[in-house]
């Protein structure tokens, strides 16, 4: 009679307990291993995808925002974005930024300027700004002062300073628009606040235009990557 021992290497069945343990703990080395990897996909997924949607809902409010803004100064959700679309237009120019172009809009309208106008306003001061080397950020500052000139009816002194330091051919643009760039003289000419902002606008029309540069190019990529992604958000 053949033995156990026999019948087990004649059918290739060796019962090795041995070996049977060494392959489970390949086994779940392997498992592990692909529960790693799939962990580390999952983070390297998640992660980027996450941030990028937090990003696109954070345009989206911001845009949102500069509607309701705008909204508050149109009177309808349909103006507002369409006033919104040609600020975006105008705001691809040296000197200017959306979202500056979009607060200075507004400022200009809540003390009675119309849209229109308050776009050729952002246009000429833009590249004036721009002339100089400037940017969106003095821009801002710029239209902040003329909306508070024009706010309070008055042309002072302080106002001018600060917008020399943003804008210095402001000096140029009073001789050109006056005569003169005396505030006092100015003031004893009549010249009003409103009409200040106007021929101060008109004369930087005159001005030779600004092309568009590495930085100008580069701020309209980021205007519009934020419109895309909010867009998406």
């Amino acid at each position: 009679m053949a033995k156990a021992s026999d019948l087990n290497v004649r059918l290739g069945l060796i019962f090795d307990e041995k070996a049977l343990g060494q392959a489970e703990r390949s086994l779940r080395r392997a498992g592990d291993r692909l529960t790693k990897v799939g962990n580390e996909m999952m983070t390297g997924l998640t992660l980027p995808i996450g941030l990028f949607g937090a990003s696109a809902i954070k345009a989206a409010g911001d845009l949102e925002s500069l509607t309701l803004a705008l909204q508050s100064q149109t009177g309808s959700a349909a103006k507002a974005s369409e006033e919104l679309q040609k600020l975006t237009e105008v705001s691809r120019n040296p000197g200017l930024g959306l979202e500056q172009s979009v607060r200075a809009s507004i400022r200009l309208q809540s003390v009675g300027i119309a849209a229109d106008e308050a776009r050729g306003i952002i246009t000429q001061l833009g590249n004036a700004i721009a002339s100089t080397g400037g940017t969106a950020q003095e821009f801002d500052s710029v239209t902040r002062q003329f909306s508070q000139m024009i706010s309070k009816g008055k042309i002072l002194q302080e106002d001018i300073s600060i917008i020399s330091e943003n804008m210095p051919v402001i000096s140029q643009l009073m001789q050109k628009a006056f005569g003169t760039s005396n505030v006092e003289a100015l003031r004893d000419m009549g010249i009003s606040a409103k009409d200040f902002v106007t021929q101060i606008t008109a004369a930087a029309s005159e001005l030779p235009r600004v092309g568009g540069g590495i930085k100008n190019n580069l701020a309209n990529v980021i205007d519009e990557l934020q419109i895309s992604l909010g867009k998406v958000g």
